[in-house]
């Protein structure tokens, strides 16, 4: 049987994580993802494979940006829900103050703690809240990522502008 080498939801968030802190162990990296050392070490082999990542395990910049503003969101599409308890993403996340706060499209995702209620969409990897909740970087890179995958045109043009900027300039 041949081995599939396509991207996975955990890639996704361990490529983030990857934007955000350099230089990780590999368990210290699933321990703060809430993934699997296993997953980490496949996730690794896939970004690779994918061009996503160098052989010295770093995020190669510009692919990053190219696949986060323009692939993610066919390889992974938003699935919005119900109204639900969550944590804010995308234009909700707090602190969004560059896009107009609709407070009648509030955007979570669904988590038991959280305490804002909603418009659910389902994040790429079910670690995504848990991750977010101790790490203010990965949670900003990760909201722009859903305003790209959820926005209208002009909230996804103003997530595209932020994450290159910030992922390109994090260097």
């Amino acid at each position: 049987m041949r081995e599939i080498h396509g991207i996975k939801p955990q890639d996704i968030l361990l490529l983030m994580k990857m934007l955000v802190s350099s230089n990780l162990p590999q368990k210290d990296l699933a321990f703060m993802l809430k993934i699997s050392t296993a997953e980490v070490s496949h996730g690794l082999k896939r970004l690779k494979l994918s061009g996503l990542i160098n052989s010295e395990n770093k995020p190669i910049l510009e692919a990053c940006v190219e696949f986060i503003i323009h692939g993610l969101k066919y390889v992974f599409p938003a699935e919005l829900g119900t109204l639900s308890a969550g944590i804010p993403t995308a234009h909700s996340k707090p602190g969004f103050n560059f896009v107009k706060q609709n407070k009648d499209q509030i955007y979570v995702w669904p988590y038991a703690e959280g305490t804002v209620r909603g418009i659910s969409i389902k994040p790429i990897h079910p670690s995504f809240p848990e991750a977010c909740k101790n790490d203010e970087k990965l949670y900003i890179i990760a909201s722009l990522s859903e305003m790209v995958r959820a926005g209208r045109a002009r909230e996804r043009n103003i997530a595209a502008d932020k994450l290159t900027k910030l992922i390109l300039e994090a260097d």
